[in-house]
């Protein structure tokens, strides 16, 4: 399973899923150093995996995950990193990071939804947590988000034709949603009058 958006951005627990496998990408949501990652994988399936990069160890069944990790000289830093990374949420709370990932997702959904925007979000809020995926057309997305940067130093992401991606981090402020809205509001103004 590609749980590469849930770390850092909303509790989880990888036993409760009953997933053989779960990788993470804790650049995301955790704000950790990128090219860290992690990968879970269930006892009963760890001898069905096979090393890409091995060192010494990697044969030793009785090393069980352990031996998936040695890789010769690592990156320390970055693991170090990793570690604030996780500390830094657990002293924040997951439950209190998800709380306000939800409410700044929530809330620029449905101001977009006000302006107009379909929804390619969940309406069921479980399946949701930080990201408001809203499908705008006619604008079209590259152009958008070339403006956007190009004009209000405001990235945001997305697919075509017209979808974006509006991700709600906790470590962001209503001001800067409200920014972000407003320099949407004047996009659709020029694009109108063009």
């Amino acid at each position: 399973m590609d749980g590469a958006h849930v770390i850092g951005m909303m509790k989880l627990n990888v036993r409760e899923l009953g997933c053989d496998m779960y990788s993470s990408s804790p650049h995301k949501w955790l704000q950790a150093p990128k090219g860290t990652g992690f990968l879970y994988v269930r006892d009963e399936v760890i001898d069905r995996l096979w090393n890409t990069i091995v060192t010494a160890g990697w044969d030793e069944p009785k090393l069980r995950a352990e031996r998936f990790q040695r890789v010769g000289s690592s990156n320390v830093p970055a693991l170090w990193g990793l570690s604030a990374a996780v500390q830094l949420a657990n002293q924040i709370g997951m439950e209190r990071v998800e709380k306000r990932h939800r409410q700044m997702a929530d809330y620029i959904l449905k101001e977009m939804l006000q302006r107009g925007a379909e929804s390619w979000t969940s309406p069921d809020p479980a399946l949701r947590c930080a990201i408001a995926s809203v499908n705008v057309p006619p604008i079209q997305i590259a152009e958008v988000e070339n403006w956007m940067w190009k004009n209000k130093k405001i990235r945001i992401r997305g697919g075509g034709p017209s979808k974006i991606r509006l991700s709600t981090p906790y470590y962001l402020l209503r001001k800067d949603v409200d920014r972000f809205l407003a320099a949407y509001d004047e996009y659709r103004r020029m694009n109108r009058a063009s």
